[in-house]
């Protein structure tokens, strides 16, 4: 019973983890030693560590020397990074925290209005309100958990298929119900977001979609081929569905070394654009993203003639492709020179966010720079 309020209470995800592809997220742990070091405090007020001043001699040699003001100028964007990798998994760890504590509260005091324990309320309310799975339910549930029971045949592991549909229905409830006693009690769970560090990203005319005044801009530097890039496209979607007035999303290319057919892609999108304006570069976009497995020469040009474009104009751009590449080559710099490393990489009004994160995450942030 109390495994169920501490699985509901410590959810809401993990920090840390590879979330995007060619780097990996520090972990809470690791950001916050960094931070701990100096990338905190030097990167959002520009002031040394401690008592260290910008005079501070931190390398010397005969002629020469190097001053804490001058490591901090070469590393800014690095010391900006960790400063918003540690002060976001911070936030979450306070919010995991206080949603706990808050869930907790609640039960017990639903608990003692009943004159009865905890354990005794979650049994009434959730587990005795959940009924056990017909054979057909077993069978239709059992696909999703058979590759985690080593492919094994159901007749062999039907008591745990059975189990693990009954612990998704108790989980399920649970939520349900945890939610009838936010509403009943109240429950409002308000930790402050922090303010975070900027870093200067120009959108050098890329293709956008939203509003040009959107009180909002998010730029985001992706791979064509990259699998976490094709996990944030949702993630972006719902964005746009949720903040249509208020947001504006510029796509640059950042193709990693280690995908072959990024640059093809990113050249096929760019010369869609070039050809049928932004709307229809957005559309080439979108199925690449949404159909990564078909990115060869012959694919790339059939999603184009599918789009409807001058298919002639179209392969002239594909022909003749410096332009492209150029364009494509100016992104990277840029995004290297702002610290991307890996892809998908993103800047909210110029707050760095790296990874596939949850939508969460970016409502959280947006929320903010809308005043809300």
């Amino acid at each position: 019973m109390s495994a169920l309020l501490l699985l509901l209470a410590c959810s809401g995800g993990a920090s840390g983890g590879a979330s995007a592809d060619g780097a990996a997220t520090p972990s809470a742990a690791g950001t916050a030693r960094a931070a701990q070091t100096g990338g905190a405090s030097a990167a959002q007020t520009g002031g040394a560590s401690g008592d260290i001043t910008d005079a501070h001699v931190v390398a010397k040699w005969d002629g020469g020397q190097i001053t804490y003001g001058d490591l901090k100028a070469d590393i800014s964007t690095q010391l900006a990074q960790l400063e918003v990798e540690y002060l976001q998994n911070r936030y979450r760890t306070q919010q995991q925290a206080a949603e706990g504590s808050g869930i907790r509260a609640v039960v017990a005091a639903e608990a003692k209005s009943r004159g009865m324990s905890e354990e005794e309320l979650i049994s009434a309310e959730v587990e005795e309100k959940i009924t056990s799975p017909t054979d057909a339910e077993v069978e239709e549930f059992y696909p999703v958990v058979k590759r985690q029971l080593r492919n094994a045949p159901l007749d062999k592991v039907r008591d745990q298929v059975e189990a693990a549909l009954m612990d998704r229905r108790k989980g399920e409830r649970l939520q349900v119900y945890i939610d009838e006693l936010r509403s009943k009690y109240g429950l409002e769970i308000d930790v402050p977001y922090p303010d975070l560090p900027r870093i200067d990203m120009p959108t050098d005319g890329d293709p956008s979609v939203g509003p040009e005044d959107a009180r909002v801009t998010i730029i985001e530097f992706g791979d064509y081929q990259c699998g976490y890039c094709a996990k944030a496209f949702s993630t972006v979607q719902r964005i746009h569905e949720k903040y249509p007035d208020d947001v504006r999303v510029v796509y640059r290319d950042f193709p990693l070394s280690f995908h072959p057919r990024a640059i093809p892609a990113a050249v096929a999108a760019n010369c869609v654009g070039e050809v049928g304006g932004d709307g229809k570069y957005w559309e080439m976009h979108d199925a690449l993203m949404q159909n990564q497995s078909a990115l060869g020469d012959e694919d790339l040009e059939a999603t184009a003639e599918g789009l409807g474009v001058d298919m002639g104009k179209w392969q002239a751009c594909m022909d003749a492709k410096d332009k492209q590449l150029e364009e494509i080559q100016g992104d990277f710099e840029a995004g290297s020179a702002a610290g991307v490393s890996g892809t998908p990489a993103f800047f909210i009004n110029g707050i760095f966010l790296s990874g596939a994160q949850p939508f969460e995450q970016f409502e959280a942030i947006i929320s903010r720079e809308l005043g809300g």
